[in-house]
């Protein structure tokens, strides 16, 4: 790993323990143990590192998932994976980390959100059609409706106000959602399916 993305990459752990808010360039020299001339070597203020860390953060989710949808297997396995690595991914968040940057950060997270939404929709486009194709997911399905359906109830459940971390577990909300999902889409062969894996997970 070259200089900078560690830098980086010890911002984004150092944001994602204390939040966006709170923490300054102080902090995160301090924290990487580097000057803050080093630090302002790599970006030019608090904003442009925040957009780092957080475009690095995406990258790492997105090259996971593109790591799980190439495997092509069994669509509903698929999904369950999907949700792990995002369980994996946001779990540990602090509390208001997207609320704090919305609104903090506004011009990052709509750069985020952008590129969030569009990978979201891939992801769930080829999750639907790889379903559909294995006769777990019903043909009828509507795959550009689904998708965007699906990116609000994404948005819902990384919602802080809506469902805060102090009040719900995280896996909890996920495993809620991805069997109400599947139930809605699937086969009568799709939904036996998923009752047995639910049975022997």
């Amino acid at each position: 790993m070259e200089k900078n993305e560690r830098i980086i990459k010890g911002a984004l752990d150092l944001f994602l323990k204390a939040g966006v808010k709170s923490i300054n360039m102080d902090d995160v020299s301090t924290h990487l143990g580097i000057s803050k001339k080093t630090l302002y070597k790599v970006v030019s203020n608090k904003a442009d590192l925040v957009k780092q860390a957080f475009t690095l953060y995406q990258s790492c989710f997105i090259s996971k998932i593109e790591a799980i949808k190439s495997k092509n297997e069994n669509a509903i396995d698929e999904s369950f994976e999907i949700d792990e690595q995002l369980c994996v991914l946001l779990k540990n968040r602090p509390p208001h980390l997207i609320s704090n940057l919305k609104k903090y950060f506004p011009e990052v997270w709509e750069i985020l959100d952008t590129n969030r939404r569009t990978n979201i929709i891939g992801c769930v486009v080829h999750n639907l059609e790889l379903g559909k194709n294995q006769k777990l997911y019903r043909t009828d399905i509507n795959v550009g409706i689904l998708a965007k359906l699906m990116i609000n109830t994404v948005e819902a459940i990384v919602d802080d106000e809506l469902f805060p971390l102090t009040e719900y577990n995280f896996k909890n909300i996920l495993q809620e959602n991805r069997v109400y999902h599947i139930r809605g889409i699937a086969t009568t062969k799709g939904i036996n399916y998923l009752e047995n894996k639910l049975q022997n997970d």
